[in-house]
């Protein structure tokens, strides 16, 4: 269904030829590290732009791109993408999407590899769009993901399936699974968004007072069911890459005869 639906033959023939690995700023000293997302998949025309650079200018998105704090990331109308952000956090990116990467930290207890990770943070800015957000609930540590808009803020923690879809300055979100909390840019009170439900933010209807806070059943609603099934399917493909990958046999040193 939707893009996640076709996603999963090109996720097969990933896990079969690679192991991703966690590419990590300074990687095997403990603390926090900044880390580099990685691109398990790219349909359609997709580009990014380097936050490093001063003169910024778009460029293709491959399987090999890696993506660090800084970076615009845009998908074009009938294209997709699928991230790596951190170990643990997956999105999926529909088409017409654009967003920015703001913050991917890692805070390490010590020099060891397996189960080393205290806290995983990705933060990311959408402008426009749909993302589907995929956070398994394994590992140790706080693991989250924050989505900002320019209405508020969306916090996932580990285990959320969660759907945010941005358009026409209006902000929708779905949570499919697990704990999703939503923060107003103007503060106050913190929303629960309970499984199952979903809530609407309207610019609109925030500045006429008619904006209705409460969440409401997928069950109400064609559009949200449709952003409940895709997103199940994103979960099902990402978790047959993981357990792909996490299959796949070791790299052949260049010295095997």
């Amino acid at each position: 269904m939707d893009d996640s639906s076709k996603y999963r033959r090109m996720f097969r023939a990933l896990a079969a030829g690679i192991c991703l690995p966690l590419i990590f700023s300074g990687c095997g000293k403990p603390g926090d590290r900044a880390v580099l997302a990685n691109v398990i998949f790219v349909r359609g025309n997709v580009v990014f732009d380097n936050g490093k650079e001063r003169a910024r200018h778009s460029q293709s998105v491959t399987t090999a791109t890696k993506l660090s704090a800084g970076d615009r990331f845009e998908t074009l109308p009938d294209a997709a993408a699928a991230l790596s952000l951190i170990p643990g956090i997956f999105i999926q990116i529909g088409g017409g999407t654009e967003i920015v990467i703001e913050e991917l930290r890692v805070w390490k207890r010590g020099d060891a590899m397996v189960d080393a990770m205290r806290s995983r943070l990705a933060t990311l800015r959408i402008n426009r769009g749909v993302i589907r957000a995929f956070l398994p609930d394994a590992g140790s540590g706080q693991c989250e993901l924050k989505v900002q808009t320019d209405l508020g803020t969306v916090a996932a923690q580990r285990g959320a399936l969660v759907s945010v879809r941005w358009t026409n300055g209006a902000v929708r979100i779905v949570c499919v699974d697990g704990e999703v909390h939503w923060r107003s840019a103007t503060g106050g009170r913190v929303d629960d968004i309970p499984e199952g439900y979903f809530q609407d933010h309207a610019r609109n209807a925030v500045s006429s007072n008619s904006f209705k806070p409460e969440p409401t059943p997928v069950s109400d609603d064609a559009g949200a069911q449709n952003d409940v099934a895709t997103a199940l399917d994103a979960a099902a493909a990402f978790e047959e890459f993981i357990l792909r990958v996490r299959n796949a046999p070791a790299p052949k040193s260049s010295h095997t005869q």
